[in-house]
């Protein structure tokens, strides 16, 4: 039986009424947030923060802007413990919510002090008819520069609708041209690759939530003041599901070199390729030294440019395949 859209659901993934319009501040439209959105926040989180590396250990002090429900500072608390100093600010009031408003400056009223973690999960969309892309990017530059410590992270989760994805994509080329280094999920600094045209986007999925429904995807950045050191070129992030086709498999993949096709025909399937049939989106593979034609790359069977290692997005470790 095919699930009935909520009110929640129609007005923040479909017609996008309610975007902008401080819907939690409605009793029923709150509860409804809480049981289809906010998990969906927490498990998005809980993908990015295996990304995340501080000198600590742990942060200590955490800033949530744009808290809503609590989604995201609950998300803090799981992985991180219950001594870590949270604060969440929203414009709409609710328990343990500092109450301002993000657009009436980089530092919210109340909030003091710098920040190890920000997070601002689906907090920019909602600003879409305040501010323009400019101004949006200005603003996490603003957060990143004055609220977070040199060590910091600032993490952004948007939706993960071709529109959100891609505004946030352009907040990302503006505030690295403003000094910000993104650590993830980006391999480069160079501008982003896929607004070079209208219909390509970003965005990664966590795990499936109930079964029988599809994974959580969702878009997001997690942005430095410092710079990453600057990926191997051979190395790329798959950015797609797996396509396949008849007599084939592919992937989109992004990475220092640009944004490609990855394919490999079933013919060219061997030991030394044959760990892509576990990858998927997320994923990073490393392709040392190969050619791309026509915006593709070919993994075959023996070549020395074919694929010769891999390693999930869960994991660090990389796996040798050739």
């Amino acid at each position: 039986m095919r699930r009935r859209k909520t009110r929640i659901h129609r007005g923040l993934v479909g017609d996008r009424k309610l975007v902008g319009s401080g819907y939690l501040s409605r009793a029923e439209l709150r509860q409804e947030y809480e049981a289809e959105i906010a998990p969906r926040t927490g498990a998005a989180l809980r993908r990015i923060f295996g990304q995340l590396d501080f000198e600590s250990g742990r942060p200590r002090r955490v800033l949530d802007l744009g808290a809503g429900t609590g989604a995201a500072g609950r998300a803090v608390r799981r992985r991180f413990g219950e001594a870590v100093e949270l604060v969440a600010v929203d414009k709409v009031p609710g328990p343990d919510i500092l109450v301002a408003d993000v657009l009436r400056g980089v530092r919210p009223a109340g909030v003091s002090g710098r920040f190890d973690l920000i997070v601002a999960a689906h907090l920019l969309n909602e600003l879409d008819g305040a501010l323009d892309l400019d101004g949006r990017a200005r603003l996490v530059a603003g957060w990143c520069c004055d609220l977070l410590e040199p060590d910091g992270a600032c993490i952004v989760v948007e939706p993960a609708l071709r529109d959100t994805s891609r505004a946030l994509l352009g907040v990302r080329d503006r505030v690295l041209a403003a000094g910000l280094r993104v650590a993830a999920p980006c391999l480069s600094q160079m501008g982003c690759p896929a607004l070079q045209r209208e219909r390509d986007w970003c965005h990664d999925s966590a795990e499936v939530l109930v079964a029988g429904r599809s994974p959580v995807d969702f878009s997001y950045l997690v942005l430095r003041r410092s710079a990453p050191a600057e990926a191997d070129p051979g190395r790329y992030r798959v950015v797609s599901d797996p396509i396949k086709d008849k007599g084939r498999l592919r992937f989109f993949v992004c990475g220092a070199a640009g944004r490609f096709e990855l394919m490999r025909l079933d013919r060219d399937r061997s030991p030394a390729n044959q760990a892509l049939d576990q990858a998927h989106r997320g994923d990073i593979v490393v392709l040392p030294n190969a050619p791309v034609q026509d915006y593709r790359i070919r993994v075959v069977a023996e070549s020395p440019s074919g694929l010769v290692s891999f390693f999930t997005r869960e994991s660090t470790e990389i796996t040798e395949i050739g």
